[in-house]
């Protein structure tokens, strides 16, 4: 019998190995759509081989839409000063390990063909890790190894799956992310540092991974804000009126000024590859230079680098992403609200809404809490009462009465507000998916799972008493074969999200959305067609 945490791991791993399979199926049945995208130039030159053309089959339909940038960057470096829009830690993963593989397999398969190994492996191996640091954080913030589990298992099977295996970086942003995240509620051995520097490595490639990781610090700043106030300030204080002596007292302050260093520190390593970027893009494009670049690439309307000929580099504060995306993808505000545009709002019409419906929802029935910022009630009670706050208490629905929940909450209602006014809106689907838990965490809490045969409390009594003798079974793998069933907890890959019939519309409909975008998600995106 599996633990949960392998249960998670094994099932994540499936998920990929079945989304593989998938894509390479529709892709061979069904032919491309015209869609009239940038395609990266081919090298005339460049070999292929029997073995180039059968991971062409395999992989070649996870190369479509923006992964051609990515596959692009890694192979040839940022040529075109659209590729800016894209960040580099992900290609450059890419390209390292693609290095590898080709002294490995160099005799076999082109440098291209590596390429594209290589990122299918990286997703692979980020979104396993990101699906384990998930499964911690959510443990910490539910409180609940079964609602924990039912995350993970969701997140798993996403509405935005594909990007997740294909050449994105939205598996690599997750575990940037989530690890940022888990960090930030981690209790420090150190009673005023009071933030982990090491959250800022996270933070910092998550910066680097996609253009809103700067969000992120986020996280860190409001966790150091949180502790100065709930814990430092009180300590201070307490101290302060017991003190004997007067001279020591500039030294109360000492643990406040740590708080400030500790917080100083992390930010600045986190911003320092965000601003390295920043200066090699400025040098690359905007400083005039030979670019060097091969005949076959510079055969092209885009802009090259060393012409300086951008007007972001101009700009005060020479940063080339608002720019990019405005002038090559027409983003800005509310631009996408078009009539021909209203396919791409019902695609992500159900993301947004469950997202906006459950944030504003706890903002209202938590609303002194929010106005507390998420702090504890003794610290700022706006002069009401322990006995009305019960009495305005809301004990059912999504975090209710949770402070825990109060940054992540934040934090997906801003970029939900973001995706609503400023983004191609269908991108909301990945975006979302990869930069928060709050949808899993939503629809774990609405998602109620049926009994089965095998998840009778007599018979997961009667089995653990038969095979537990002699040791203890821990609590949470009792509540997860409660939720499961024994005959799921041996299997590597089934989980009540495929196997079980819901018992209720509101889980079912829960259940068709993830399943359903995974497999048309999949589907159309490897042949090219419009998807999230």
């Amino acid at each position: 019998m599996y633990t949960p945490r392998q249960k998670i791991l094994w099932f994540a791993f499936s998920t990929r190995v079945f989304i593989i399979f998938l894509q390479a199926v529709a892709n061979v049945i069904i032919p491309d759509h015209d869609a009239n995208v940038f395609k990266s130039p081919e090298d005339v030159a460049l070999r292929k081989n029997k073995g180039d053309v059968i991971i062409d089959i395999l992989l070649g339909g996870f190369k479509r839409w923006d992964a051609q940038y990515f596959i692009h960057i890694a192979q040839y470096g940022y040529t075109y000063e659209n590729c800016l829009a894209f960040s580099p830690l992900f290609p450059l993963i890419t390209r390292y390990v693609a290095f590898i593989l080709n002294s490995i397999l160099g005799s076999f398969l082109n440098f291209h063909s590596t390429l594209l190994i290589s990122a299918t492996v990286i997703n692979l191996l980020t979104f396993i890790k990101s699906a384990d640091v998930l499964h911690r954080l959510s443990v910490r913030i539910l409180r609940s190894e079964c609602r924990a589990y039912k995350s993970v298992i969701l997140y798993c099977v996403n509405p935005a799956s594909i990007f997740f295996s294909a050449p994105y970086s939205e598996s690599l942003f997750a575990l940037m992310s989530f690890y940022t995240m888990y960090k930030c509620t981690e209790n420090e051995t150190l009673r005023f540092a009071n933030i982990d520097i090491t959250a800022a490595l996270p933070a910092g490639f998550s910066m680097i991974s996609r253009s809103n990781g700067i969000i992120n610090l986020g996280f860190i700043l409001y966790a150091s804000f949180k502790n100065v106030i709930e814990r430092t300030l009180p300590e201070i204080m307490y101290k302060y009126k017991t003190l004997r002596h007067r001279l020591i007292l500039p030294f109360l302050v000492l643990p406040l000024f740590t708080s400030c260093v500790a917080l100083f520190l992390t930010v600045v390593v986190a911003v320092i590859p965000y601003v390295l970027v920043q200066i090699y893009n400025y040098f690359k494009f905007c400083v005039y230079s030979d670019h060097n670049l091969p005949e076959f690439l510079t055969n092209t309307e885009y802009i090259l680098p060393g012409t300086a000929e951008s007007p972001w580099c101009n700009s005060s504060v020479p940063v080339s992403y608002s720019y990019i995306q405005s002038h090559y993808w027409d983003v800005g505000f509310l631009r996408y609200y078009k009539i021909k545009q209203i396919p791409n709002f019902i695609l992500a019409a159900p993301i947004l809404l469950i997202t906006l419906y459950h944030c504003l929802s706890y903002i209202k029935n938590n609303f002194r809490l929010c106005l507390r910022l998420g702090l504890k009630e003794i610290v700022f009670n706006f002069g009401y009462s322990s006995k009305i706050n019960k009495l305005k208490q809301h004990p059912k629905g999504f975090g209710a009465n949770d402070p825990n929940f109060f940054v992540y909450v934040i934090h997906v209602l801003f970029l939900s507000i973001f995706c609503l006014i400023y983004v191609h809106i269908q991108v909301s689907t990945r975006l979302l998916a990869s930069a928060s838990p709050i949808l899993y965490w939503i629809c774990s809490n609405k998602m109620n799972v049926g009994p089965t045969p095998t998840s009778d409390q007599n018979t997961i009594n009667e089995h653990f008493r038969r095979i537990g003798i002699g040791k203890r079974i821990p609590s949470h793998h009792l509540s997860i074969a409660n939720l499961e069933g024994v005959d799921n907890m041996y299997s590597k890959w089934k989980t009540f999200i495929i196997s079980r019939r819901m018992p209720d519309f509101q889980s079912r409909l829960i259940q068709c959305y993830f399943l359903g975008y995974l497999f048309m998600g999949t589907i159309l995106f490897c042949n090219y067609y419009p998807w999230t």
